[in-house]
């Protein structure tokens, strides 16, 4: 109990006496309000998947966690070895690995296993936490919150200056699949925390070339490999013509086109080069999630996206691997009633986007850089998520990052201008 003091002292610290968690326009109670509401609620669905699952990932990280903290207390140099990566392969070691529950989970080796980075993420907050389950539940959502307060300010930031962040873009903690999914003790909070954190000091260093801000940015990429490595992809072409054209005239056609050109070189290159055959890729591991699905005997198993692996299906099946990826599930396919809201979340993207492009067609309001890299990269997060995963509860996890930087680039869009004008007076006042 001392130890977990300890740690609300250094928060309270944290919210009152620094700017780590300052949101421009927001009342400094508002933050700290969905922290708590946010650490109730992974505590509460680590108690559901204990009830319904014996477990899951959440308890299996915990265990994990409970295993290297009793490492660390007996042989200190052999937990630092495995934590940092460096260490024999000999009996004792192989058989403390053996005894993990998540280590081996992906299946993917030692050169990429997310799994392994929360796992080792955990293991040092051990140290300091004396293996309490809340102090892990209250820095993961740390970072959950530090990372979707860096997509915010990445939206509603002009040229170095931070902007109001409206009330109304807060929704995005409490979207049912973000909710779930940035609350508890696993993966996405520390891809939040990585995906904001790089978006957000690129857009720094890009306006203002600063070494600082390319140092921080070059450290948060890395945090990005560590965590989802191919989602750090989908960002690239964008990036590069931002970089390459800071002051774009013509968001929307320059993003696009870098998007288009890099999307035809890789279908082309792939012809030649397996290792980048993007639909075999693809296609590949589709099957490898569908006879693991089965084996599991998953309950929400559905029908693939039905493409070959070839640049031409690929291309054609487009349009269906998004409605695929973004829509479900229906109605029907929900298991429980309190699924329901899982599925009114999809009816907010078409909401936002039915405006937007209406307003687009009827004005031709530009859109800034932000807004389009992220709505591009969030739809390809999307479609690569339905390509590859057959199963309606991993999809639904799967597309959460796409959903956050589709949702939040409509919602900058559709800001009003009198709006934007506030937001600038206010900072200014």
């Amino acid at each position: 109990m001392l130890v977990l003091v300890l740690h609300l002292l250094i928060l309270i610290w944290m919210f009152t006496r620094t700017r780590i968690f300052f949101a421009a326009s927001v009342p400094r109670w508002v933050l700290p309000l969905i922290l708590v509401l946010k650490v109730l609620g992974g505590y509460a669905i680590a108690r559901y998947y204990l009830n319904t699952y014996q477990g899951g990932d959440i308890h299996g990280y915990l265990a994990d966690t409970k295993a290297f903290h009793d490492l660390f207390q007996s042989s200190p140099a052999a937990f630092f070895s495995i934590v940092f990566g460096y260490y024999d392969h000999d009996p004792a070691t192989l058989a403390f690995l053996s005894k993990l529950n998540i280590w081996f989970d992906s299946g993917y080796g030692n050169q990429y296993n997310d799994a392994r980075t929360v796992i080792r993420f955990h293991a040092l907050l051990s140290m300091v936490s004396a293996n309490n389950e809340w102090v892990h539940l209250i820095w993961s959502n740390v970072l959950s919150m530090l990372g979707m307060l860096a997509l915010l300010r990445f939206f509603y930031s002009r040229e170095g200056r931070e902007s109001a962040i409206p009330w109304a873009a807060l929704f995005i903690f409490f979207l049912p699949n973000v909710f779930i999914w940035t609350s508890a003790i696993l993966k996405e909070p520390l891809l939040v925390f990585a995906m904001g954190m790089t978006l957000r000091y690129f857009q720094l260093w890009n306006q203002q070339r600063r070494a600082g801000y390319f140092a921080i940015m070059v450290f948060f990429v890395l945090c990005f490999l560590l965590v989802k490595s191919f989602w750090l992809l989908a960002f690239l072409p964008g990036l590069l013509a931002w970089y390459l054209f800071p002051r774009m005239k013509n968001a929307v056609r320059t993003i696009t086109l870098a998007y288009a050109c890099l999307t035809a070189l890789l279908l082309l290159g792939g012809l030649f080069i397996p290792a980048i055959n993007v639909p075999e890729l693809l296609f590949g591991q589709q099957r490898n999630m569908w006879r693991f699905a089965v084996y599991m005997h998953s309950g929400s198993l559905v029908h693939p996206v039905s493409f070959a692996p070839d640049p031409l299906s690929f291309l054609k099946h487009l349009p269906e691997a998004f409605a695929y990826g973004m829509f479900q599930p229906w109605p029907w396919q929900l298991a429980h009633w309190y699924y329901f809201p899982l599925f009114l979340e999809n009816l907010i993207f078409p909401c936002l986007l039915i405006p937007a492009v209406l307003r687009y067609r009827k004005n031709s309001t530009p859109a800034c850089p932000e807004t389009v890299l992220a709505f591009i990269a969030g739809a390809v997060i999307v479609v690569v998520s339905a390509y590859t995963t057959p199963v309606i509860g991993s999809l639904i996890r799967y597309r959460m990052p796409g959903l956050v930087l589709m949702l939040l680039a409509l919602f900058r869009y559709l800001l009003p201008a009198e709006q934007r004008r506030e937001t600038t007076e206010h900072l200014e006042a």
